[in-house]
């Protein structure tokens, strides 16, 4: 497969046919491979045709020799012709689960949609499925093409042997159909029971606590057990048929064997057939079944690899290009909120309806309300984590959503409600896991008040932390946090409840570092204090979601009193 291992441009649209235009020197290769290695398996039945009928009569040793040698010389090339070919499809394999895996999981993870129809994965898992059709089961239905053509070369034998043949063929293919129907609801019902125990166990991991404190661990195990059995019962039913099937033809394949024999040793007695031509057949007609018996007994992963193919082919054609032009005064435009309306799927009754305002430049704007008033659901669709049912949220005139990536990253920052960090350094934490200026880090980490507790770790910004290395207390995490959000000095900067279980210390270091980030772009806090909150000095703008209406008002300056400047019946 060395013509088809170059890389491939996955943004083009047209990228399945660059695959399998980047793999055609390989296939044509297995092609040609598997034609060689099924052509000289009529080496064998040619061999005992002529040392059983030729070399007794002739009683020549230089004949068997000769023919001896040219049939382990045969073989040999086939097995390694099968060794080269079963390699390449592996690598085959790996090389589409290199070129595509990668793309998926960037599409799956930048794709901003609350209810995302494929996750991750589910796309990784498919691709898996495909790698796995391909390197270990497609050499399978390769061969079954051949087939036919052992049949016609016992036929050509004796007419009634090539019909014993074939009906064994037709009853396996049958006995295979059989086997899918009997196993399908089975194996079904085993899957969904086996993921609904292993969601037991891991939403019971994540909340130790609770099940500690509230002594649930018998009655989580309980749950646990009454569900496994389910599972447990039906994926031995499932078992137990596929087992039934599986013997059922590997018997049919030893009746088929020595009913040739038994039938070809008849035939020889009545002097229809030489006893050389009887072992021809069965060793014919046994690889003909044994290619048919493999391939039923594969059925399913074929089914499966096809539809991964459909299913990541369709992905792969879907038209997810977001490219927009960006004015060079983007960076410099006020936030725009243009008639947003949202709500979630399911819901009837909307969190935000026809909410419009500007921050321009500079300016801090305060959002506070009680609980379930939108206000976390405002701060994701400020930063294009949601797509409003109506209306716009944009930076100038572009729309936040429709900004590039690596635009979005350099210009909005964002610290969520609860703190996410993930498995690496403290470095790659501040970095969104990438590799950025260590200067930026450092100026990063200093603005939001936790350097001084980096350096202290044992590795400094190099100590890993994540869910199963945690060493760091909660207001610790979420300065990391706040210095990943700010190490870019966005342009816009939401923060969803930045004080949150913090100290004094740390709220004074957070308000200090917005403060200083303020006049480079706009902010945007949310809160669920009042408008006499430590953010009222800071302020520019407030906006009070809640009730039947959403406010926003003009913080005091230089004396004067508060001006309503909006209202927006909810």
């Amino acid at each position: 497969m060395s013509r088809s291992r170059k890389r491939l441009s996955v943004e083009k649209n047209d990228v399945v046919h660059l695959a399998w235009r980047a793999s055609s020197w390989g296939i044509i290769s297995i092609i040609v491979f598997s034609i060689f290695l099924n052509l000289l398996r009529f080496v064998t039945p040619l061999y005992i045709i002529h040392v059983f009928d030729r070399v007794p009569a002739s009683r020549s040793v230089e004949t068997l020799v000769l023919l001896t040698m040219m049939a382990l010389l045969a073989i040999i090339t086939g097995v390694a012709l099968d060794v080269v070919r079963k390699r390449m499809l592996g690598l085959w394999g790996k090389w589409i689960e290199e070129q595509f895996g990668q793309f998926f999981v960037y599409r799956g993870l930048s794709e901003k949609s609350v209810s995302q129809p494929r996750s991750v994965q589910e796309l990784l898992d498919e691709l898996y499925r495909l790698r796995s059709f391909i390197a270990r089961s497609a050499v399978r239905w390769i061969d079954v093409i051949w087939a036919p053509l052992f049949v016609w070369g016992v036929y050509l034998i004796s007419p009634l042997l090539g019909s014993i043949t074939l009906a064994a063929m037709f009853l396996v293919i049958a006995l295979g159909l059989l086997q899918e129907s009997a196993t399908r609801e089975p194996r079904r019902a085993s899957r969904k029971a086996a993921a609904e125990a292993g969601d037991i166990v891991l939403n019971a991991e994540r909340k130790y606590e609770t099940i500690s404190a509230f002594s649930m661990a018998s009655n989580i195990s309980t749950r646990w057990r009454q569900t496994t059995a389910a599972h447990l019962h039906e994926r031995e039913r499932a078992e137990a048929r596929y087992t039934f099937y599986r013997l059922t033809m590997r018997g049919l394949g030893e009746c088929l064997r020595i009913g040739l024999i038994g039938v070809g040793v008849w035939l020889f007695l009545q002097g229809s057939l030489t006893l050389g031509a009887v072992f021809a057949a069965r060793i014919l007609g046994g690889y003909g079944y044994r290619y048919v018996e493999r391939a039923v007994g594969s059925w399913r992963s074929l089914k499966d690899g096809m539809a991964a193919y459909r299913s990541l082919k369709a992905q792969l054609e879907i038209d997810h290009d977001n490219s927009v032009s960006i004015h060079s005064a983007t960076s410099s435009s006020a936030l725009v909120i243009d008639q947003l309306s949202f709500r979630y799927p399911g819901q009837t009754s909307y969190v935000l309806r026809r909410l419009s305002l500007t921050l321009n430049p500079g300016e801090l704007l305060v959002i506070t309300g009680g609980a379930g008033s939108g206000k976390t659901t405002l701060s994701r669709l400020a930063v294009g984590l949601l797509e409003p049912r109506y209306g716009q949220v944009r930076l100038g005139d572009v729309e936040v959503r429709r900004l590039p990536p690596d635009v979005q990253m350099r210009m909005i920052g964002y610290l969520p409600q609860h703190t996410e960090l993930f498995r690496g350094t403290v470095r790659e934490n501040i970095a969104c896991m990438g590799d950025a200026d260590f200067d930026n880090i450092v100026r990063a980490a200093k603005l939001a008040s936790i350097h001084e507790v980096l350096v202290g770790l044992p590795q400094g910004y190099d100590t890993l932390i994540g869910e199963e290395t945690i060493t760091l207390s909660g207001s610790e995490q979420k300065r990391i946090a706040l210095a990943r959000a700010i190490y870019r000095r966005p342009r816009l900067l939401v923060l969803d409840e930045p004080a949150a279980n913090l100290d004094r210390r740390s709220r004074n270091a957070m308000e200090a570092a917005v403060s200083e980030l303020k006049a480079a772009g706009s902010s945007i806090i949310v809160t669920q204090a009042t408008k006499s909150s430590r953010w009222n000095a800071m302020a520019d703008k407030f906006l009070i979601l809640g009730g039947r209406t959403a406010e926003l008002s003009v913080a005091p300056s230089k004396g004067s009193p508060k001006v309503s400047e909006l209202r927006r019946v909810k």
